[in-house]
Parts: C-alpha cells; structure tokens; sequence
C-alpha cells in the first residue's frame, strides 16, 4: 500500500520558500483548512507533479509550469522555478522523490516553460535509483493511467456522470481507468499475447499450406487474407488513436467554449442583433419605396373636398346632357311618320305627353345634338379621372406607413444601443480567438464524425476477413499431412487458449463489477440520507444509478447525489484495487448539505487507509470534522495568508 508520510514545498505556488506537512504513518484523516485562493489546489497540484511532472488547471489540462513558481521571490529576490519533495512507504520500503523545475543555465528571466529544465530522483530507502529504474518504480507505485482515483478534486467527481451516458467521450476513458486500477490490464495483456500466438500459429499454417501442391492455391489465399488482416489492424489502430485525439481535443474545446458561455452568449445576442438591424433596414427601404410610389398623389389628399364638390357637380351635368339627349332621340322617333310609341319603354304616346317633351326640351335650350354628346363624353373623363384622384387621396394609409417606418427605425436605434452595451462588455475578449474555438470545435465533431464512420467500415472489413479466413481453414483441415497436423494442433491450441483466457476474463470482469456494486452500495448507504433508496446498480461502464427500494430507477439525480454516487464508486475501488493508496481530495463538500457532509465525514475512513481533506472552514467546520471523525482524525493543518502571494503551512492547535 502507498502511504504519504511528508510532503516538501519550495516556492511552489503561493508556499514562499521552504514548507513541509508530515503525515502520521498510522489509518486516518488528515485535515488540510485553507480559505479559497490560499493554496489547497496547490498541494493537490504539488503531489501530482512529484509523482508526474505534471500539474492540472481547469477542465483537466495541463497549466504552464513557469507560472506556477512563487511570485513574491520571482518579483522581490529573482528566484525563479520551484521543487516538491515527497517522502513515502510502498511495499515495505521507504521513498524519498525530488521533482525541479529550475530556470536553464544563463537565463535569468525566464519566461515560458522553454526557459526551464525540470529535472528529478528517486531514493529507495536510501539509495538514489538510475532513471531507468526509477520510471520503472514509480509506474508500479502509481500508475498514471489511475491517479485520478487518489488524486481528485469535485470538477473530477462530476466527470464520473459520464459513465452514465452512452455517448459520453470521457466515459470510455474513466471505465478504462477504473478496469487498470481494477488489475484488468494484466489479463487483457495475456489475453492480447494468446491472440498474436494465435496469428503466429495461423501463419505458420498459411505457409505450410503453401508449400503443398494440393492445398497452395488455399494457403496463398490464406497468406494474401492474412496479410490484409495485418494491414486492416495497423489501420484500425491507427484510426482508434487518432479518434482518441479528437475527442480529448472536442473535450478540451468543449470546456473552454463551457468558460467562456456567457462571451459566447453575447457574441450570439449581438450576432442576432446585427442580423435583426440588417431586416429591419431592408424592410425600412422596401416601405420607403411603397411610400415614395403613393405620395405622388398625396396632394389628392389636400385638394379632397373640392374635387368631391366638382364631382358632384359633374355627375348633375351628366346627368342633365344624358336626359338631354334622350329627350331628343325619344322626340325624334316620335316625330317619324305613323309613329306612337315611345322607342324606349314601347308605350302608346299621347298627344299631350309629346308637347311635354318638345317644352321641356325648349327649356333646356331645344334639341340636344353633336355638341352635346362631346360635352358628355368630356364629363364622365373628368368624372373618372376625379374618382381616381379621390381613391388616390387615403390619409390613413400614408400615416399608418410613416407610423409603420418610424417604429422600424425606432427599433434599429434600440438595437443599435444594445450592440453598443454588448461590445463594452466585450471590449477586451479576443473575438476573434472565441470564433476560432467554435469553428475548431464544430471541425472537429464533423471530423469524429468522419473516423466513426471510416472505423466502422474497418471493423466491417476486419469481420469479412475473419469469415473468409474460418472458411479456408475449415476447407484445409479437409486435408492431411504431418505438417499440416502439426501446424493444426499448434493452432488450435493457441485459438483454443485464447477463447478460454477471454471467457474467463469475461466472467471475472463480470464478477468484479458485482464486487464494485456490493461495495458501491454499501458506502452509499452509509451516506445518503434518504431511506427510500435501496441500492446503487451497475453498467458495463462502471456508472452507477440509483435504485429506489421499489425496485426502480431513479432517472434524475440532483448535484448532491451525484456527488455522493462517485464518491462511493470511490471507495468501492479502493476497496477491490490490487493498488491501494492514499485519498487526496480537494473541496469534496461543495455540493453536500449538513447531513449528507456529515455522513461522508463519517464514513471516509472505511474508503482508504489514508485520506486528505482540503477543505475551508465554511465547507466543514473543525468541530464538526472532529466530532464525526473522532479518534480517525489524525492531525489537522492550516494555511495562514502571509500576502496574496504567500501561504504559509501550520499545524492547526486550536
């Protein structure tokens, strides 16, 4: 088991000079307080670029190292880079690994990572080891591949919601992890050795084949498929690693497209702005020019009434030239020899009635003729053309449209000012880099699209190839011959090792995973606080859902019980990993109330031997730590704030 018995800070982050915390040797908690901004990340940091040269920043990718060193020894003395020492106890012998990141000879200003040489040794109970030997030791005392179940803060345990969801990028790789943890590489290894036995044997049975009259043509074709097998697994490999790339890069991008949500959100808000004024001005000039057609009979509207009393006017003398001329045909029938019926109505006419009309005819100057009829036709074209003008003259429809214009450039003016709030906002964001990020991500969605697809039509070959190469060798096995029954039984042998290895390792996983679940459950009951829920189930990926004593799922969880669900999976791994190691968690309480903070409290010492607490007093008061922990609490540690660049370690006495 790993143990951590003293960790040495030398201007790493904000622990100015030289710094130490000892860890009692014995089971139980050690409690790190620190206010936020004082150096709890550091420590966790500190630990994981001893054991890998490496540290963390947000969204889990690497921070440049050259900021990392103290700033008040960089900005007052000069001294540059810094050094982590960790003592510790690994199967039965003691560790001392030293890790510098010191400035390269002749620089003395560093700048960036380039300026720098990081450097480091390892002790095995005394003795400084080679550096090929030490790589060797510290992968078996922690693998990288499986820090994250030892070394984990609450941005790591939301990530395990990911085993949930199928399509999750970082599920596959978090189910990977726990299987190495777990001890499953050493089967798969074995497993993947039988196999590549097994494609040796094939081999050696191909060229037999070959060298036989009889059976050549299969053993060529057997070569020839297994030839494009090994061409068809270089490709596959090489388009499964490449996939990988791409999603830790979509997942690198993802998370800062998730920092940057709100500039984002303003980038798109004012992007539909812009698109909104571009409308708005269009329609603008479509309305001007409707109103710029209508308004050349505007002045209809101011000359209205008048031309409603011409009009008036006009259709009484229509009226009048139109009786007129009636009159004067209606007269001039009846004047016809023997006629005695009017030609309109086809009535008798009396005498009398035809005195009327040539009276009434003379009242309005005697017979209407030519002159008459033109006069006519010139009224009713002065009557149209007033009609036209006066449907022309619609006030209403004017005003509505300038109304209609003036809300639209009202509305431009409105949006223009949000643009306007919208780039102070933005003054100092690199606009152009956030578009590239979004560009980025989407290319490369589009490109994991792309191998997904060319993956699978690999696999698919792979398949083909594997059926047409079962059928030739059932084909072959028709045949005998000493060396073909030698090369036979070689390759049954290896092909029926490989079978038995994968079925047990099959039925091992599977019992594993049960394991996983027992003990899952078994944490998780001791810290949740609700009685309904009975147990936690587990996935082929290790994700693990709620189970409600009725025999149902619970499909939505809150942050808190995810919370409390990971941190199970936790300590069920502990508790069936071939590795067992120290716990080091950052803020682990965040996202718990009262209860639930005391119940995890209560139960961290059953998920490690050894467990670190970084934590801030309002996260877990120190009465409260002690009274759940009781004689499990070993030793408790505080960071005091010297400056803002300065955080000093002490042991906590009150």
């Amino acid at each position: 088991m790993l143990r951590l018995t003293s960790l040495r800070l030398t201007n790493f982050g904000p622990f100015k000079g030289d710094q130490v915390i000892d860890f009692p040797e014995e089971d139980g908690v050690v409690i790190v307080y620190g206010e936020n901004m004082r150096g709890k990340t550091s420590l966790l940091n500190a630990i994981r670029f001893a054991f890998f040269g490496r540290i963390l920043g947000r969204g889990r990718r690497d921070a440049a190292l050259h900021k990392v060193g103290n700033w008040e020894e960089a900005a007052d003395n000069q001294i540059y880079g810094f050094e982590v020492s960790l003592d510790m106890t690994h199967a039965g012998a003691r560790y001392r690994l030293v890790r510098t990141f010191k400035p390269r000879p002749g620089v003395t200003e560093p700048e960036d990572d380039g300026d720098y040489v990081q450097d480091y040794f390892l002790e095995r109970d005394g003795i400084v080891l080679g550096r090929h030997q030490s790589k060797i030791e510290l992968e078996r005392i922690l693998p990288e591949q499986i820090a994250r179940f030892f070394l984990f803060d609450g941005e790591l345990l939301q990530e395990y919601e990911d085993l949930l969801i199928a399509e999750s990028d970082m599920g596959p790789k978090i189910s990977e992890a726990i299987e190495r943890i777990l001890g499953m590489p050493v089967l798969t290894e074995t497993r993947d050795s039988l196999t590549a036995a097994k494609e040796r044997a094939e081999n050696r049975h191909a060229r037999a084949a070959q060298g036989d009259q009889k059976t050549r043509e299969f053993g060529n074709q057997l070569a020839a498929l297994q030839s494009e097998r090994g061409v068809l697994q270089t490709d596959l490999e090489r388009q499964e690693k490449d996939l990988d790339g791409l999603k830790m890069r979509k997942t690198a991008l993802e998370e800062s497209m998730r920092k940057m949500q709100r500039v984002t959100a303003l980038f798109d808000k004012r992007d539909a702005l812009v698109d909104d004024i571009d409308k708005l001005k269009l329609r603008v000039t479509e309305k001007k020019e409707r109103l710029s057609g209508s308004m050349s009979a505007a002045w209809c509207s101011l000359l209205s009434e008048r031309m409603r009393a011409a009009l008036v006017e006009m259709k009484a003398r229509e009226t009048q030239l139109q009786t007129a001329l009636i009159r004067t045909s209606v007269l001039a029938s009846l004047s016809a020899e023997g006629e005695t019926s009017c030609p309109a109505c086809l009535q008798p006419v009396s005498e009398d009635a035809r005195h009327r009309v040539q009276e009434s005819l003379a009242q309005h100057g005697g017979s209407a003729g030519a002159d008459e009829e033109r006069e006519l036709a010139a009224v009713r074209r002065r009557i149209a053309a007033l009609e036209q003008f006066i449907g022309d003259a619609n006030p209403q429809a004017l005003r509505l449209e300038w109304d209609s214009i003036s809300q639209d450039e009202r509305e431009i003016y409105a949006k223009g000012n949000e643009i306007k709030v919208i780039d102070t906002q933005i003054e100092d964001v690199d606009e152009e880099a956030v578009r590239r990020i979004r560009m980025d991500l989407e290319s490369a969605i589009r490109q994991i699209s792309l191998l997904e697809q060319g993956l699978n039509k690999t696999r698919e070959s792979l398949h083909q190839n594997g059926v047409y190469r079962d059928n030739l060798q059932r084909k072959l096995d028709k045949f005998s011959g000493s060396s073909f029954d030698v090369e036979r039984k070689r390759r049954d042998l290896a092909a029926d090792l490989e079978t038995l290895f994968t079925k047990g390792i099959d039925i091992f996983r599977e019992q594993l995973r049960r394991k996983v679940e027992a003990d899952a459950t078994t944490h998780f009951l001791q810290l949740t606080s609700e009685p309904d829920y009975a147990s936690l189930q587990i996935n082929d990926s290790y994700g693990l859902t709620i189970v409600h004593k009725d025999g149902s799922e619970i499909p939505v969880r809150s942050a808190g019980a995810e919370h409390i669900v990971a941190l199970s999976l936790v300590g069920a791994l502990q508790n069936n990993a071939p590795l067992r190691g120290p716990i080091i968690i950052d803020s682990p309480f965040g996202r718990l109330d009262a209860t639930h903070t005391d119940k995890t409290v209560a139960a961290l010492p059953t998920m490690a031997g050894q467990v670190v607490l970084l934590v801030y007093e309002d996260e877990l008061a120190p009465a409260r730590a002690r009274a759940g922990l009781k004689g499990q609490l070993k030793s408790e540690w505080k960071l005091e704030r010297r400056s803002a660049r300065h955080t000093e370690l002490k042991p906590r006495k009150d």
